[in-house]
């Protein structure tokens, strides 16, 4: 607490408590996964609700398609190809390029979320998915005091208690042991914020909620299940590129369910804000960290949503696996919706400047509530294969238009968002010197970020049989 007077000396009295900030990040939630966003059939009254609160950003965007570069990107304000964690933490198998070569943890050098509020005199609590590196690269080692239910792996071993797996250890989830066998993790990891909530009511606190929800495996509580089963279900698919399949339809019960416990822990939290009379000095944050998982390889027809009107899903740079959902609720007056693009790289800026907390961190985003940037360009590097059949990719954002380009073939695709935000029409042949122009503006971002690409695969071969 002295530490946060000593910092706002100049700027307030130390009498003015100072905010905390509650982050709520949801896995792989679509951006038409919520009702506010679009969604007539899930049901979140209490995301809706937050929405009406705070400010909606129509444009935020994921800074990869994948969980744990945005994860870096949120807890450092760096774009993921500047700290070369550009891949989800495993990673798939090469193809015919040579993935590029990713961390497989987040720098401890790095200065975090959770430094910066520590060291500004606030209690600092992770609870839930991290996926930053394991043993000494957890949260616990990335200025997070209190560190809950986080385990080494990108999903639970199970959503129900004891959530394990016995095939996969490492997806286990820890500190939940002594549970009774029908808990469910999303409430669980609830009930271990509102913990939080209430005990740090008299110091400020940094809270990161970090749900395992709505990722794999797709669980949830039965009487949730049932709310959404209808006969009148009729999923449908469509041809993507690369051998991909994208699910059109939102009619998926389980994933509805799972969605509805996100949405009734949201409410949750806000209501033990208000029972304890922190809600008017509580920014809360709420977002995701890809879009949604609607598309896989043909022969994999069991993505569970529609990201629809936008093209594709998780693990594509197309707008369905960029665009996410991004909901603010601030202490002082904020417009109800912000149409400015922006990514996860600017949302430690933007958190640490609603707070009145100085960021010493060198960072590539900006503050979204005071740095308006007109012409700012947005950038994604996603040099890997991924199992929702998506190819090695770039891509670059200026204003209306966007370029994406494939580094197996060198083939770029250039698209009006303005006008077709599904980017169903492919327009660079129209329009060959912008596409240009925005391939180099690409070429040069990267070299400038260090970002580091594939190489040709010398074992690959398309012939059938070879090896």
């Amino acid at each position: 607490m002295k530490r946060f007077c000593l910092l706002l000396l100049f700027v307030t009295a130390c009498d003015v408590p100072p905010p905390n900030v509650v982050v709520i990040l949801i896995d792989d939630l679509g951006w038409r996964d919520t009702g506010v966003y679009g969604s007539t059939f899930y049901q979140t009254p209490n995301i809706d609700r937050l929405a009406a609160e705070g400010t909606r950003f129509t444009q935020f965007y994921a800074s990869s398609p994948v969980c744990s570069p945005t994860r870096a990107s949120i807890m450092t304000g760096k774009h993921p190809a500047r700290l070369q964690i550009t891949n989800w933490i495993g990673g798939m198998a090469n193809d015919r390029l040579l993935q590029a070569e990713y961390r497989h943890a987040l720098p401890l050098e790095e200065t975090t979320m959770g430094d910066i509020f520590q060291e500004a005199g606030y209690n600092t609590t992770y609870i839930g998915k991290w996926h930053l590196g394991t043993e000494n690269f957890g949260p616990e080692n990335q200025g997070f005091e209190t560190v809950l239910a986080s385990n080494d792996a990108g999903r639970p071993g199970s959503y129900f208690a004891p959530y394990t797996d016995v095939n996969f250890a490492a997806s286990n989830v820890p500190d939940l042991e002594t549970d009774p066998d029908s808990t469910y993790l999303t409430d669980r990891l609830t009930d271990l914020a509102i913990d939080v909530i209430t005990s740090h009511r008299e110091n400020p606190f940094l809270l990161i909620l970090s749900h395992y929800g709505v990722h794999t495996p797709i669980q949830a509580k039965p009487q949730d299940v049932q709310r959404f089963q209808s006969s009148d279900m009729h999923t449908e698919f469509k041809p993507e590129l690369f051998g991909g399949a994208t699910r059109t339809t939102q009619d998926h019960a389980t994933y509805a369910a799972m969605i509805a416990s996100v949405d009734e822990s949201v409410g949750r939290i806000l209501q033990a804000l208000e029972d304890t009379g922190l809600q008017k000095n509580t920014i809360v944050v709420f977002t995701s960290d890809n879009g949604g998982l609607s598309t896989l390889s043909r022969d994999r027809r069991w993505a569970p949503t529609s990201n629809l009107p936008l093209r594709a899903g998780k693990g594509w740079l197309y707008e369905g696996g960029l665009r996410i959902p991004l909901i603010v609720r601030g202490l002082k007056d904020i417009p109800p919706t912000k149409d400015q693009p922006g990514t996860t790289d600017d949302l430690l800026p933007t958190i640490t400047a609603l707070a009145g907390i100085d960021n010493p961190a060198v960072v590539d985003g900006i503050d979204l509530f005071t740095t308006p940037v007109p012409d700012r360009f947005l950038y994604w590097h996603f040099p890997h294969y991924h199992g929702s059949a998506n190819r090695p990719s770039g891509a670059v954002r200026s204003g209306r238009y966007k370029v994406i380009e494939w580094f197996e073939n060198d083939a770029a695709e250039l698209y009006d968002l303005e006008s077709d935000p599904g980017e169903t029409v492919d327009i660079s042949k129209f329009e060959p010197g912008l596409t240009r122009e925005l391939l180099h503006r690409l070429e040069t971002w990267r070299s400038t970020v260090n970002a580091q690409m594939p190489r040709p695969n010398p074992d690959y071969s398309d012939q059938p049989g070879d090896s």
